[in-house]
């Protein structure tokens, strides 16, 4: 009966391990539905005439570029894209412009953070 017992609780505690396992490879991957925030991105798209830069995306972490149609970036960011917010990620790959050094900082550090 003891042994009966054990070989219960062994499975119980294996099934448990494996269910745990699987929800937290799940919560690993990246949300599907990153859609662009249009009530946000919208202020900043009618701002894009007098930008002097714009983030968008450079392999897969943020970068500023001199336009929105540059192919090169200026310079590319420790900030992952995977790592941001869905709605953040959103922006980013559609392209943030930016209308001075003051406000390149403070999107930065808001993205790095």
């Amino acid at each position: 009966m003891k042994i009966r017992l054990r070989i219960a609780l062994l499975l119980l505690l294996a099934g448990a391990a494996v269910f745990t396992g699987a929800e937290a490879w799940r919560g690993l991957r990246a949300p599907e539905d990153a859609s662009l925030p249009h009530e946000i991105y919208d202020a900043y798209a009618a701002r894009a005439e007098g930008a002097i830069c714009y983030l968008r995306e450079s392999g897969g972490r943020v970068a500023g570029f001199e336009t929105a149609r540059s192919r090169e970036p200026l310079r590319v960011t420790g900030i992952e894209l995977k790592n941001l917010r869905s709605a953040d990620r959103a922006m980013v790959q559609a392209g943030i412009p930016v209308l001075s050094r003051q406000e390149l900082l403070l999107l930065l550090e808001d993205l790095g953070s």
